[in-house]
């Protein structure tokens, strides 16, 4: 068998059961977290007992997952009447394969030396590589849409529709950076994009707005908040899974995390650097011993990245919709097109690579300069005076 067919099947098996796990522990890591912001304990009781084994620990709360995954396991699956059963079934599906498939270009351990071979230590070692990742990931709007359109309740319907302009929305802004990034590096082969940040500078330095947007539209793309609209229980009362209950509803659960893991995984090769220390010199061909060194900083990364969007989901309020797609389509979109031009007249022009800093805040002044020129329509939800209010006191009466 090949080297780098062999590579890729380890990668692959190792990486599957590396995201399965880590899905299970992000959860009780967002249920602690949340405790922790809210000034609570959060789940710590349950071990691994589970009341059978005589081992009683409670072990700070890491049965917790195992005990939620049994426990959905055997709930009730029921499906409504007057659904369409077949696209019933049939969309939880659709969510999870694209999360099951959207990572396998990312290049966790740089280059392997095997033998007189060197491999590539990623699932995938496709030429096409960041655009895979894209096209991949558009494809989960198709299971939200079928499971609003199969649920037969308007509170699904209404959340599907807000998933789909959503997304669709959140996917230009997100698309223009990835093309900015691959007009910077003349490749959009995931391990030659590291490989370049590796020996110079991270790209997040040279386009720090870029690596911003970018975030904001995974945190959308993810369904996070401040973008979970699609599915708030406030408005629509769980939104596109509201008719769901068992493993199907866990499969749209895992494939949101699953959806988060890539995310972060595609903003640490496009804008940190990959698998990159910047206070050690790796080579760039290596032994077993600095692919799993490399490997581990790339995860590193990754989970620093979760914990943040964790962190901003239990501390932003969520938008409104009409500011949800007001952001994107009068903020995100122009200043992406903005930094496409700007990028492609540098490249162009064979600029040093700290010229797209220089562009990045010429963007930013640029923008406080014209927004408040910019007409805004109709003000939505007004102040409403109130007596006593410190904020929007009423008039003294006369």
């Amino acid at each position: 068998m090949a080297p780098q067919l062999l590579t890729s099947l380890v990668t692959m098996i190792i990486a599957v059961q590396l995201i399965l796990l880590s899905c299970a522990y992000l959860i009780l890591l967002e249920r602690k977290m949340a405790a922790w912001i809210q000034n609570r304990i959060g789940p710590n009781r349950v071990g691994f007992s589970f009341g059978i084994l005589p081992f009683k620990h409670h072990c700070w709360g890491l049965g917790q997952p195992l005990a939620d995954g049994i426990k959905l396991f055997f709930k009730e699956d029921y499906t409504p009447l007057n659904v369409d059963r077949a696209l019933f079934l049939l969309a939880p599906v659709v969510v999870i394969i694209p999360a099951l498939l959207g990572w396998a270009i990312i290049p966790w351990g740089g280059y392997l030396q095997w033998g007189d071979a060197v491999v590539n230590v990623t699932a995938a070692p496709i030429s096409i590589g960041v655009i895979y990742v894209l096209a991949i990931g558009s494809l989960a709007v198709y299971g939200v849409v079928l499971g609003g359109y199969a649920s037969n309740n308007k509170y699904s319907f209404l959340g599907a529709l807000r998933a789909t302009a959503q997304m669709v929305s959140y996917e230009i802004p997100m698309s223009l950076c990835v093309l900015i990034v691959i007009l910077m590096y003349a490749s959009p082969r995931a391990d030659v994009l590291v490989q370049f940040q590796a020996n110079g500078v991270w790209n997040i330095f040279y386009q720090p707005v870029l690596a911003v947007i970018f975030y904001i539209c995974v945190l959308a793309e993810c369904n996070r908040a401040p973008f979970d609209l699609a599915e708030c229980e406030q408005e629509l009362v769980g939104g596109y899974h509201t008719e769901y209950s068992s493993m199907k509803w866990a499969l749209y659960f895992l494939g949101e995390y699953m959806h988060m893991i890539t995310g972060c995984a595609f903003f640490t090769l496009l804008f940190l650097g990959g698998w990159d220390l910047p206070v050690v010199q790796e080579p760039v061909v290596a032994g077993l011993g600095w692919v799993l060194l490399k490997s581990g900083v790339f995860i590193s990364k990754v989970g620093f990245l979760l914990f943040l969007m964790i962190w901003i989901r239990w501390t932003l309020p969520r938008f409104r919709f009409d500011q949800l797609m007001r952001l994107a389509w009068r903020g995100l979109i122009p200043i992406t097109v903005i930094l496409l031009l700007a990028s492609g007249v540098l490249i162009f022009l064979r600029q040093p690579h700290w010229t797209f800093l220089a562009a990045n805040a010429a963007v930013v002044v640029g923008v406080l300069i014209v927004a408040p020129l910019i007409p805004h329509g109709p003000t939505i939800n007004r102040r409403i005076p109130l007596a006593g209010s410190r904020f929007s006191p009423a008039e003294p009466a006369a």
